[in-house]
């Protein structure tokens, strides 16, 4: 019993680890195709970055007890210190860095101005959803509370 074993080599064909070799380099290229792509990375994280700055918004109109206005445009978002217009005083970044405004590749729609009152509730010169790169933003007027929808 033990020679017939012995006779027959277990083990893939060069053709099986050939076929095997092909179909993983042709996953690889597909998958490599998707991590190399940044966009839909940029636009996630300028999503990320825009639900922050109304986040901080309203924590400074709060502990402030002072307005404070987000004017968004097109493509980028900058934060101030005043009631309802998009001038005066820009808030400085929490960083350190800098003052509080941002652009991005993604395109923001519809472009509105978003003031947080010295209670956190929200008023705006517009509706109170908009999207970044295709992700939807609403604010709830009476909370203030930012999220996505």
């Amino acid at each position: 019993m033990q020679s017939e074993c012995l006779g027959h080599n277990r083990g893939f064909t060069l053709l099986e680890l050939i076929i095997v070799i092909v179909i993983l380099g042709i996953l690889s290229v597909v998958g490599a195709a998707k991590f190399f792509n940044q966009s839909s990375f940029e636009s996630t994280q300028y999503h990320q970055q825009i639900l922050s700055a109304f986040r901080y918004a309203q924590k400074i109109a709060v502990a402030s007890q002072d307005d404070v206005t987000i004017c968004l445009t097109s493509n980028s978002y900058t934060l101030y210190y005043s009631s309802g217009a998009c001038s005066g005083t820009i808030l400085k970044h929490p960083s350190g860095q800098g003052n509080y405004t941002a652009s991005g590749t993604s395109a923001i729609s519809p472009a509105a101005n978003y003031t947080y009152n010295s209670q956190g509730a929200a008023s705006s010169t517009g509706a109170y959803s908009f999207s970044v790169g295709g992700h939807n933003i609403s604010i709830e007027a009476a909370t203030g509370y930012v999220h996505e929808s």
